[in-house]
C-alpha cells in the first residue's frame, strides 16, 4: 500500500505518476536538506512532501503505517546548525555549533513534551508521538484538516462580525490561558497558525522555541508581520504571556475590520490605529478598546495577561445594538438596584409588608378554654344521649366532643367502604370462578356470528372487544382471548381462516408502500419521522407488528422513517449565484435566507459568504436559518 500513496496527500493514487487529487509527481524536484519523500522515521512514520520549514527545523506531510491516518512530522533542524548527510537522512552538527544545538534540543523537547501532555484540550494540533532518529528528534502532530484562518478570511472575502469572531477565537484564548499556566508561551500566534476544522472550529498551531520567534539568533527568525510584538524585533526585550497577547489581539483586529495591523517596527506612538467599532458597528465599544489596549507598543501599556483580556472583553457576546460601558460593575448594579425597593415592599409569603400575618392572631382563639360554659353544658348532658349508647367514662369527659365526632367520621367512612369491599370480592370471585363460561360464551358467539357472516361483537363484562372485521380475524383473536380447549381451537381455526400475515416493511421506501394497494387494503400506516445517519431519508427504519404476524384488517401498524442526517454538510459557495446556491441547498433542505451586502470583489448576485462556514455541519433540528450573503454593488467586475 505504501508505493500507491502520494507522497503530497497521502492518498491513495495507484500506479499513477501525477496525483489525481493533488497533482503531485514523484519526479518533481525536492530540496536537498530535507528527507526525501518516503523516508521511513522510528519504522513507523513515512514523510513525504515538505510543508513547511523555518530557522528550528522542517514540516512534512507524512503517514502513520501503524494507524493508517496521516500525520505531520516536525523535523528538528536548525539548518544554522546542522547539515545533511550524504545518505540523505542522517542530520550532522556543524563544528563548533554542538553546544547551541544540544541547548535548542533541550527547548524543542520541552516545549514539545508540554505541548504533548494537553492532547485532551481540542483547540490544540495534538502532539501524537516523540521520536529520536537520524541523529535529531521528531515530534509526529495529527494532521490539521481544514485551512489556515488567512485562506479563510480571504475566500470569505469580509470581515466577520463579533460575534461570529467571539465564537471562533474564544476557545482559542481560553486555551492560551491554560498553555500560560502550564509555562509555554507561543510567540508565534497569526491567521497563518490558527487552521479552521471543517467543523468550523479553530486549531492553534506553529509551537516553536523561543530563539525561532526572536531577531538577532543563531537560527533564522520566523516572525509574522503585523502579529509579532514589538519586543520580538529586539534581541534583549523580554518575552512573556503580553507578547501572545498582542498576536491574540492582532488576530481579533483582522476578523473584526479586515485590516492587518501595521509592522510592529513601523508603528509609532503617534500613528493610532483604526478603532475596530468605527469598522465594524457590531463590536461593543468595550471590546474595541480593549483590542487597542492590547496592542499597545509598550510592553507595560499593554494588557498583560489572559485573565485580564477576558475582564475587559467579557466572557459573553454582547449585543451590537448596547455597546456601552456596561461591563463596568458599578453600572451593572446601579441598574439593577431599582429592583430593590420592589421586592422589599414584599413578605416572605409574598404578601405586603404592612398587612399583618393572619395566622399567629387567629392562633390564640383556638384552644378549647375560651370557649362559653353553656355551649359545653348544652353538648355534655347524658340525657340526650340515645338509648344503650355507653356514656363517656369520667376521665374522658373534656375531650368527649372530639371521639364524638371521630366515631361519625369512622361511621361514614365504613359505610361507605364496605360497600366497595363488597363489590371488588364480589367482583374478584366471579373473574375466578366465572371466566369459563364467559370464554366459552365468548367462542360460542364470535363462531355463530362468523358463520352467519355477520359482524361478531360480544356484551361481555372485561377489556376485550371482538373488531368488527371478517371472520377470519374474528376467530384468531378469539382463540387468543378466551384460550379454549384443543377442541375448541380446532373447530374454530376451521370454521375460518388465520388474518391477513404482515409483511417485511423495513428497508422500503414509504412512498412505495403508501402506493402499494395491497399493503393498505389491510393496515393503516401510522408513521415516526426520526433523523438518521445512516438510512437514506424516506426509508422505513422499524416496524412495531413483526413479519408473519396474522392481524386483521384494519390493524395500525406504527413505523419509523428516517428524516436523512441531522447534520448536514454546507455546500461550497464560491463562484455561485443566489439562484444556484438558492436551489442547492433546497435540494440538501437546508433553511436559509438571503442578505445582501455591498462588495466590489464580486459581481452583483453573487454569493460572497454565509453565516456559518462552509464545510461545517448544519443541525437540522436547531430551527436556525442559514444566512446567506449575496454581493450587491453598481460598479462593473
Amino acid at each position: 500500500m505504501n508505493e500507491n500513496l502520494c507522497m503530497g496527500c497521502m492518498e491513495v493514487k495507484g500506479d499513477l505518476a501525477v496525483c489525481p487529487y493533488c497533482g503531485y509527481s514523484e519526479n518533481a524536484p525536492r530540496i536537498q536538506s530535507c528527507l526525501p519523500p518516503r523516508s521511513l522515521i522510528g519504522g513507523r512514520y513515512l514523510a513525504g512532501k515538505v510543508l513547511s520549514y523555518n530557522g528550528e527545523g522542517v514540516t512534512y506531510i507524512g503517514y502513520d503505517t501503524v494507524s493508517d491516518r496521516k500525520v505531520s512530522v516536525r523535523e528538528f533542524f536548525p539548518d544554522a546548525l546542522v547539515s545533511r548527510a550524504a545518505d540523505g537522512l542522517s542530520v550532522e552538527v556543524r563544528p563548533n555549533c554542538q553546544i547551541q544545538f544540544k541547548t535548542y534540543l533541550s527547548d524543542f523537547l520541552e516545549v514539545n513534551e508540554k505541548v504533548e501532555r494537553l492532547r485532551s484540550i481540542s483547540c490544540l494540533a495534538q502532539i501524537l508521538d516523540i521520536v529520536e532518529d537520524n541523529g535529531t528528534v521528531y515530534a509526529v502532530s495529527e494532521y490539521p484538516l481544514g485551512e489556515p484562518l488567512a485562506h479563510f478570511l480571504e475566500r470569505r472575502g469580509m470581515m466577520l462580525t463579533w460575534g461570529e469572531t467571539f465564537d471562533l477565537m474564544m476557545p482559542v484564548i481560553r486555551t492560551m490561558q491554560l498553555i500560560h499556566e502550564d509555562g509555554i508561551i507561543h510567540r508565534g500566534i497569526s491567521p497563518d497558525t490558527i487552521f479552521i476544522t471543517p467543523s468550523g472550529k479553530a486549531k492553534l498551531t506553529g509551537f516553536c522555541i523561543s530563539a525561532v520567534r526572536a531577531a538577532r539568533t543563531e537560527l533564522a527568525a520566523e516572525l509574522f508581520p503585523g502579529f509579532s510584538a514589538p519586543e520580538q524585533y529586539s534581541s534583549t526585550a523580554p518575552h512573556g504571556t503580553w507578547t501572545d497577547i498582542y498576536g491574540i489581539c492582532a488576530v481579533l483586529y483582522l476578523c473584526v475590520t479586515g485590516l492587518n495591523p501595521p509592522e510592529a517596527l513601523i508603528r509609532s506612538p503617534e500613528t493610532g490605529l483604526v478603532h475596530p467599532r468605527e469598522r465594524n458597528e457590531t463590536v461593543p465599544a468595550r471590546v474595541s478598546q480593549a483590542i487597542l489596549q492590547g496592542l499597545m507598543i509598550r510592553p507595560d501599556d499593554r494588557i498583560r495577561t489572559i485573565p485580564e483580556l477576558l475582564n475587559r472583553i467579557g466572557t459573553a457576546k454582547a449585543p451590537a445594538e448596547a455597546p456601552t460601558a456596561a461591563f463596568d460593575s458599578g453600572v451593572i448594579e446601579t441598574a439593577r438596584r431599582p429592583q430593590a425597593p420592589e421586592r422589599q415592599n414584599t413578605g416572605r409569603a409574598g404578601r405586603p409588608a404592612n398587612e399583618p400575618a393572619p395566622q399567629p392572631q387567629q392562633r390564640p382563639q383556638r384552644p378549647p378554654q375560651p370557649r362559653p360554659a353553656g355551649q359545653r353544658q348544652a353538648q355534655r348532658p347524658p340525657q340526650q344521649r340515645p338509648a344503650g349508647q355507653r356514656p363517656p367514662q369520667p376521665q374522658r369527659q373534656q375531650p368527649r366532643e372530639t371521639q364524638k365526632s371521630g366515631g361519625s367520621i369512622m361511621l361514614k367512612a365504613m359505610l361507605i367502604t364496605l360497600p366497595i369491599l363488597l363489590l371488588i370480592l364480589i367482583f374478584t370471585f366471579w373473574a375466578l370462578f366465572g371466566g369459563r363460561e364467559r370464554n366459552e360464551s365468548y367462542k360460542d358467539n364470535i363462531v355463530t356470528s362468523s358463520a352467519d357472516g355477520s359482524s361478531a361483537e360480544s356484551s361481555g363484562f372485561g377489556n376485550y372487544t371482538p373488531p368488527a372485521s371478517s371472520p377470519s380475524s374474528s376467530t384468531t383473536v378469539s382463540q387468543t382471548v378466551s384460550e379454549p380447549s384443543s377442541e375448541s381451537s380446532a373447530e374454530a381455526s376451521d370454521s375460518a381462516p388465520g388474518g391477513w400475515s404482515m409483511i417485511q416493511l423495513v428497508g422500503r421506501k414509504l412512498e412505495d408502500v403508501q402506493a402499494d394497494g395491497e399493503i393498505t387494503g389491510h393496515i393503516t400506516l401510522e408513521p415516526e419521522f426520526i433523523y438518521s445517519d445512516s438510512t437514506e431519508q424516506g426509508t422505513i427504519m422499524w416496524q412495531d407488528v413483526s413479519v408473519g404476524t396474522s392481524v386483521p384488517d384494519g390493524t395500525v401498524v406504527q413505523i419509523r422513517v428516517s428524516k436523512g442526517g441531522q447534520y448536514v454538510t454546507i455546500p461550497d459557495w464560491e463562484k455561485k449565484t443566489a439562484e444556484d446556491y438558492a436551489a442547492e441547498l433546497e435540494e440538501l433542505q437546508i433553511p436559509y435566507q438571503l442578505e445582501m451586502r455591498e462588495s466590489t470583489n464580486y459581481p452583483s448576485g453573487y454569493v460572497i459568504g454565509t453565516d456559518h462556514l462552509e464545510g461545517s455541519r448544519f443541525d437540522m433540528d436547531s430551527g436556525k436559518v442559514l444566512t446567506v450573503y449575496v454581493c450587491e454593488n453598481n460598479q462593473s467586475y
